[in-house]
């Protein structure tokens, strides 16, 4: 599916907005930094988790 005005793919209720280049490299970044997360102890807010797989899935463009 498209948006009509962007010509950018949707998934869910919100288009992709960067390349699957793109989304393949914030994939493995967010991998990392969750690690490093786990390493320390440092809990995982899930009130504002969704915005990471946002950025991470592309739905977010920078």
């Amino acid at each position: 599916m498209e948006d009509s005005k962007s010509k950018a793919p949707i998934v869910g209720d919100r288009p992709i907005l960067v390349s699957r280049q793109e989304i393949e490299k914030r994939r493995r970044i967010n991998s990392d930094t969750l690690s490093s997360f786990a390493i320390d102890n440092i809990p995982v807010n899930p009130d504002t988790q969704h915005f990471f797989k946002d950025f991470e899935e592309g739905k977010i463009a920078t």
